[in-house]
């Protein structure tokens, strides 16, 4: 049985990580036997149509913020810190998905790519420096001196789900000086970490740190080629010890280097939600509107009978929670439910808890298409917070989106890595179940641009049937070209011609080399889906959920493939003899010595692709065969199609 490797351990990482010449070598030892194939996961590129250059576009003029400072990236947009505490530029990235255990709904995520998506060196893979900075806003200090006792706290992560930092990777962060220097004030490297989020609490006692145009900015160092090398931030606070304001989940103790005692540092008192909310489906993220109606009408056997959000308690004493939750739908400004109570329950001193609440909302919904809106609320006073006013009521409220629509997904919409096969002429299928026959008329795909840029280059997309409980027969083929999305995790549509599918099917592709792999947006929030997920290099399909070696972990997550259901069936497009017969095409002999025939007589559009995916021969017969003699001995692949449909088959040609 094959293996389907796809997250990096520490001794795989020379893959991505090292000289080129290593993973090319080790791509070779791979691909000597055809018998074996592998998954990888590479992380991903983020797209953005804001290109956003610190060197390029202007700053706008900020007048100077007084103190406190706070911003835990909760009320961030479009990926971007607020205007408003941080300067434009830097690359950073807010998201609530890339971290784990953050303290409070969204991050700052701090990597190898620029704002635009891009790496900041593209033409060498081993290139090593600066990469993301986050600065602040300047910051009004001269009116306070070190006897004011301020202290600036943040919370920091390396990895979480993304890569983990190297020895000689480091995330700083610099203070600048009345002489416009910027100083390290604190560097974390990459060796030896745990992945964690920690706290840092730093007293500023030198007196260049105290003027009128103070600022601070974080920076990572590591790979410059892509999203290498993660660390995320969380919680930043500057403010005086007497404003009550300095974060943490406990009372700190700051030793004072002045004074040569330790001080006592109050914590911030905040109730926050952190991580996304649960799934609202029992079985996809979002699905069809028919086949969702089309479920079990009593309770709707589609939606899960709970969810759950996650709450951190970052006061010094145990707390009492309420939870309050609405639902509406968006698309008709419909309200389900406003401020539902979902319980009382009490977080004790630095705890958390995933609080649960019932989704008896099915039978209200209706329609041609939803998109139910699911908002959580904190019953908290931490708007009464005479320091932070409604500040720190800002991480009180998370949300998600559940779509009713006309297409199937697994995934969140957000892509933590890229996951590829690596063997040229391998297949990829995603399985989806109907609750009543359907059409699919297009196909959607998250296609990342990494590692290698091969937008143009060909690709076929394939709807299977299902063939006990694996991929079968191909329903429909789509040759067409790699596209990249123009937007952050954004999806290419392709359309086909439409095609029917009964209870189970499968969405995919066929990959054509080795060295130019397609990668694919690789969801690891949603790995509960990881076994709808099956891979063939040769003559056998492989459940994703059930390989693994002792070099790689098996792929877990799932990859960004959405069918979009709907529409009307030509009759040209239904099963027919033609069809029957093609399901079952026979292309012998193979090897063979340059005489190729085929058992399908409406085949008669002939291509030939060579291993690096360049097209050697094209025709159009009417005899059933093709003379390949002229070809030199190795793997090809064999394209055959008529009007309707497109066959792969892999021949060898041997002298």
């Amino acid at each position: 049985m094959e293996k389907i490797p796809t997250e990096f351990n520490q001794s795989s990482k020379l893959v991505l990580r090292g000289f080129m010449q290593h993973f090319f070598i080790f791509t070779l030892l791979l691909f000597s036997s055809f018998a074996q194939a592998q998954w990888n996961t590479v992380p991903i590129t983020r797209n953005s149509s804001i290109n956003i250059n610190p060197k390029t576009n202007a700053q706008s003029k900020v007048e100077a913020l007084t103190l406190p400072f706070f911003d835990d990236f909760s009320t961030a947009t479009n990926g971007q810190a607020l205007p408003n505490l941080w300067q434009n530029g830097g690359g950073v990235f807010v998201n609530n998905t890339l971290a784990t255990g953050q303290p409070s709904v969204n991050v700052a995520t701090f990597d190898g790519l620029k704002a635009n998506g891009f790496p900041y060196d593209f033409t060498n893979q081993t290139a090593q420096g600066a990469t993301d900075t986050l600065t602040s806003q300047p910051i009004d200090l001269s009116r306070y001196s070190p006897a004011d006792s301020l202290y600036f706290s943040f919370y920091w992560e390396a990895k979480g789900l993304g890569e983990q930092p190297d020895n000689n990777d480091s995330l700083c962060l610099q203070f600048l000086t009345n002489g416009n220097i910027w100083k390290n004030i604190w560097i974390q490297k990459g060796d030896n970490i745990v992945n964690a989020f920690q706290q840092v609490i730093l007293p500023i006692r030198a007196s260049l740190y105290f003027h009128s145009n103070f600022q601070f900015r974080f920076q990572s160092f590591g790979r410059k080629s892509g999203q290498f090398d993660v660390w995320h931030l969380d919680y930043v606070c500057l403010a005086k010890k007497s404003d009550n304001a300095l974060n943490g989940y406990i009372l700190g103790n700051i030793y004072n280097n002045q004074t040569k005692k330790f001080e006592n540092i109050s914590s911030l008192k905040d109730l926050a939600c952190s991580e996304n909310i649960q799934p609202i489906l029992k079985r996809y993220r979002a699905m069809p509107m028919t086949q969702f109606l089309a479920a079990k009408p009593s309770s709707n056997s589609e939606i899960a009978d709970s969810s759950g959000v996650k709450v951190n308690n970052l006061y010094l004493n145990n707390n009492d929670v309420n939870l309050y939750f609405s639902v509406q739908n968006i698309s008709t400004k419909d309200t389900i439910y406003k401020d539902q109570r979902v319980g009382k329950d009490a977080l004790t001193l630095g705890g958390s808890k995933i609080f649960k609440f019932k989704n008896n909302f099915a039978n209200k919904i209706s329609g041609d298409k939803a998109y139910l809106r699911v908002k959580f609320l904190l019953g908290t006073q931490d708007a009464s917070n005479s320091t932070f006013n409604k500040i720190l009521a800002q991480n009180d409220t998370i949300s998600t989106t559940l779509a009713l629509d006309n297409y199937y997904a697994y995934d969140d919409g957000t892509a933590e890595a890229g996951a590829y096969l690596k063997k040229g002429f391998g297949r990829v299928a995603v399985q989806y179940v109907n609750n009543k026959s359907d059409v699919v008329k297009a196909i959607r795909i998250n296609l990342q641009p990494s590692l290698t840029n091969i937008a143009g280059n060909a690709i076929t997309l394939q709807i299977m049937a299902n063939d006990r409980g694996k991929p079968g027969t191909v329903l429909r083929g789509l040759y067409t070209k790699i596209q990249y999305p123009d937007q952050q995790n954004g999806f290419i549509e392709y359309a086909i011609d439409p095609v029917v599918v009964t209870d189970t099917f499968y969405v995919g592709y066929l990959q054509y080399t080795d060295d130019e792999p397609v990668i694919v947006g690789l969801d690891k929030n949603s790995s509960q889906f990881t076994g709808k997920h099956f891979f063939n290099i040769s003559n056998e399909w492989i459940n994703a959920s059930s390989a693994d070696t002792t070099l790689y972990k098996a792929m877990r997550g799932s990859l960004m493939i959405r069918p979009v259901m709907g529409g009307q069936v030509s009759p040209v497009v239904l099963e027919t003899e033609d069809e029957i017969q093609d399901k079952n095409l026979v292309v012998s002999p193979n090897p063979s010595s340059g005489i190729i025939r085929w058992n399908d007589r409406s085949l008669k559009k002939v291509e030939v692709f060579d291993i690096s995916g360049r097209s050697v021969h094209q025709e159009t017969t009417d005899n059933q065969s093709i003379n390949l003699e002229s070809l030199n001995s190795g793997m090809y692949l064999l394209r055959l199609s008529n009007e309707r449909n497109t066959f792969v088959r892999k021949i060898w040609i041997s002298h």
